[in-house]
């Protein structure tokens, strides 16, 4: 009985993070959608570019800013070196003469600390933060200032769009998983209760930027500690950046491994934000979004566990061989990546496989207590 109920509990956690909450908080926004006060403004804003290493992205970088259709007067651009061992300190020294701001960083210390330091240097009152590997669409910023014009947002995504997806069947799975994410995410929106930005293109109110410990994710932290001062967060769908998806496995398994480790971090620490008690909405949006997202994996294996010990009942082995065949079409997967080819029927298992086993070695860092301060460029 026991082995029963684990195996029904771990089937409907699964599924609540990946289809009853997206169908949930879909109709909770028909019945009380958020109608955002949206018209063109022309707020003092910076422009903050954390980099690394960037001496591949970091020019063409900057001159894509430089012709960002924003009031020129209204814009400063900050651009912060951390501890980059190449060329990237120099390249963007070299555009001091058009007004960019180069902060050059002797330390590595990890793209949250630089994103610290240069809202603190920064006089805008609204704080865009774009990575330098990551390319804006000449509108970008005065569509993402648009919903400022409401007093009630604190935060506004933009839309990241993958490019050359179809490279293999890892870049392809990258641009599968993103639009499904991006859905959920436009639902959220319209809440006004996005739980998580993109680190490509976000913007925050100064008033409301809260300096993050280093080894803690910005793109998650942020947004859900304006959430909790009160404000909203929302996605602006016209804001477009672009961004070359990871090439290789095992880029993509260090930067998910990254990402679950330091939200994980984060969360742990301001755990208060998991207290039903205190936020009771936003509690129950980060577990089923976020906390159970990352616990896919060992659900699964606590559900296969279970299969084995129900193997004397025909459904369960059925169960047991549906298992082994999604596993062999992951390997399939991940053979066909080595190969640098892409058969798309071995897109999801693969992926799922990739995704979950990065969360769960992330967990496991976790549970080990590293941190994942610092960072290198995987895009390049």
């Amino acid at each position: 009985m026991l082995a029963i109920i684990i195996f029904i509990l771990t089937i409907l956690l699964c599924l609540s993070t990946y289809a009853l909450y997206p169908l949930a908080i879909w109709f909770v926004s028909k019945i009380n959608p958020l109608k955002v006060c949206s018209k063109d403004i022309t707020p003092h804003v910076s422009i903050i570019i954390p980099a690394y290493n960037e001496e591949k992205t970091i020019k063409r970088k900057i001159e894509n800013t430089l012709a960002l259709d924003y009031t020129p007067d209204r814009i400063e651009i900050l651009v912060g070196s951390d501890g980059s061992s190449d060329k990237t300190a120099s390249i963007a020294a070299s555009f001091f003469d058009k007004g960019v701001q180069l902060v050059d960083f002797k330390t590595n210390r990890g793209k949250t600390a630089v994103q610290n330091d240069l809202a603190v240097r920064s006089k805008g009152e609204i704080l865009i933060f774009t990575d330098a590997a990551s390319f804006l669409k000449p509108d970008a910023i005065k569509k993402i200032v648009r919903k400022f014009s409401d007093d009630r947002i604190g935060c506004v995504a933009g839309q990241m769009q993958f490019i050359d997806t179809d490279t293999n069947i890892t870049t392809e799975s990258q641009g599968l998983y993103w639009r499904y994410e991006f859905n959920i995410r436009k639902i959220e929106s319209s809440l006004g209760r996005l739980i998580g930005v993109d680190g490509p293109l976000y913007a925050v109110r100064k008033e409301n930027y809260i300096p993050l410990e280093h080894h803690m994710i910005s793109d998650l932290m942020t947004p859900l500690l304006v959430l909790e001062f009160g404000k909203r967060v929302t996605l602006e769908p016209d804001a477009v950046v672009t961004e070359v998806p990871t090439v290789h496995a095992g880029q993509e398994f260090n930067t998910r491994r990254r990402i679950t480790l330091r939200g994980i971090v984060g969360l742990f620490t301001h755990r208060r934000l998991l207290n039903p008690l205190k936020n009771p909405i936003l509690a129950i949006q980060i577990f089923f979004h976020k906390v159970l997202r990352w616990f896919v994996g060992p659900l699964v294996i606590i559900n296969f566990i279970s299969c084995l010990t129900l193997s004397e009942h025909l459904f369960f082995r059925l169960f047991i061989i549906l298992y082994v065949f999604f596993i062999i079409a992951a390997f399939l997967g991940w053979l066909i990546d080595k190969f640098g080819k892409k058969i798309t029927v071995f897109t999801i298992p693969y992926y799922f496989s990739l995704v979950n086993f990065a969360a769960t070695t992330g967990i496991l860092d976790f549970i080990r207590k590293k941190q994942a301060n610092t960072w290198k460029p995987v895009r390049n």
